[in-house]
């Protein structure tokens, strides 16, 4: 259908002829199928992809990587037949893809910007801000470029006090951990962290040392309640330890890395964790919850297996529900997104490392909340780094205006 839409009649054909290989394959291996959530899905893709005006080539790369993705992944469960079809249609997208490629030349990325929104203002008079650091990923040129400017920047807000929703560093090495602490100390008022997929693994370590350097570094527990005098933040650590069964896939090459099998990039609740968030009560205080993971259905790309698994996102909701909780914030997904859970808001909020470079705050009052972006650091820095953020890629981190600036009343 996106195919279709983009113009890519042959492609679209030989996309509906992979949905009925993969379909067939499933059925005789007894696997359901989702397809209450194959439009939801569709929609993203068109909205990222945009049309041939829009994106150019760049958008059939995209699409066409996504079915790259599907390709290496079935390898392991489609009976060899079928998935040697499977990669012949994909192969004549690779050479079209290509093609367009050589033929149009690859689109300079636009001008840097900042996507200006209106300010989102909390109902009544606020009390308590604070601060939202998405996934910094220190460790990496670009999340180091703005780690610290982004700590500036939230000073200058003067909050009450800051969460980072996890992905702290780029590979869970201990030094970056380190490096993460030095940097929040900088800030001007109290501030608390969980743990992202990123964290986990370590950096090239036998095992799942992420949550024992955790410990270490910050002397606290992942899975924690933070409270300032008139807010309560329900912080819990859904990063799963388990060795990813895949290598890491290179959306750029279209191809499975080298590089060692790390954490599952998906998202889960231990046993512990979950019968630490069943202990949480109904308190007479604004409460949020705070994770790294969107639950279940995530409908970006991978689809399903890279938010919170569907066993977890059950007990986000009975948590969501019991402490009348006012909102969730989470990251992981690198871009700003708006979606409801039991009544509540979900918030995905950006890295400030990509485009479009920000980190929220949240305005809490007696009558509700309001969730504004800002920009993570100096124009000239982001002018400097908006050179890697394509038109594809901002389409997908752009989100909808409410998810940069977002008001609310008390939802229960």
């Amino acid at each position: 259908m996106v195919l279709g839409m983009r113009g890519h009649t042959a492609a679209s054909a030989r996309s509906a002829g992979r949905a009925h290989i993969l379909a067939t394959g499933c059925a005789e291996l007894g696997v359901g199928l989702r397809t209450e959530l194959s439009s939801g899905h569709a929609q993203w893709m068109a909205q990222v992809a945009g049309a041939a005006t829009e994106t150019g080539a760049m958008g059939g790369f995209f699409l066409q990587r996504i079915g790259a993705y599907v390709d290496l992944h079935s390898e392991a469960i489609l009976p060899k037949g079928y998935w040697a079809r499977l990669v012949d249609l994909g192969t004549e997208d690779a050479k079209e893809v290509e093609e367009a490629l050589n033929r149009d030349g690859i689109p300079m990325p636009p001008p840097p910007e900042w996507p200006e929104v209106p300010v989102a203002t909390a109902p009544g008079t606020v009390h308590t801000r604070f601060g939202v650091i998405g996934d910094p990923h220190v460790g990496s040129a670009k999340g180091d470029s703005f780690f610290l400017p982004t700590i500036e920047a939230i000073n200058d807000h003067a909050v009450d006090f800051t969460v980072s929703v996890g992905d702290l560093t780029q590979n869970g090495r201990e030094d970056f951990f380190q490096q993460v602490r030095a940097g929040l100390e900088k800030l001007d008022a109290p501030w608390t962290v969980t743990l992202g997929n990123h964290d986990m693994w370590g950096g090239g370590t036998p095992a799942a040392v992420g949550l024992e350097r955790f410990r270490r570094v910050f002397g606290a527990e992942p899975c924690q309640e933070f409270r300032s005098e008139r807010v309560r933040l329900i912080v819990l650590n859904s990063a799963d330890p388990r060795e990813s069964p895949f290598p890491p896939f290179d959306l750029l090459t279209g191809t499975f890395t080298t590089d060692p099998k790390e954490s599952i990039p998906g998202g889960t609740f231990s046993a512990e964790v979950a019968s630490w968030a069943a202990e949480r009560e109904y308190e007479d205080i604004p409460t949020f919850i705070v994770l790294h993971h969107p639950p279940y259905p995530y409908l970006g790309f991978p689809a399903l297996v890279f938010g919170l698994d569907e066993a977890s996102t059950r007990v986000l909701e009975e948590l969501v529900l019991r402490v009348r909780a006012w909102g969730v914030i989470v990251g992981h997904t690198h871009r700003c997104a708006l979606t409801h859970l039991a009544g509540a808001p979900v918030l995905e909020v950006p890295c400030p490392k990509e485009w479009p470079f920000g980190f929220g705050v949240v305005e809490v009052s007696d009558e509700g909340w309001a969730y504004n972006l800002h920009p993570a650091g100096s124009e000239e820095l982001i002018t400097r780094a908006s050179f890697t953020a394509n038109a594809v890629f901002r389409r997908y981190a752009r989100g909808p205006d409410e998810a940069r600036a977002f008001s609310t009343a008390v939802p229960h």
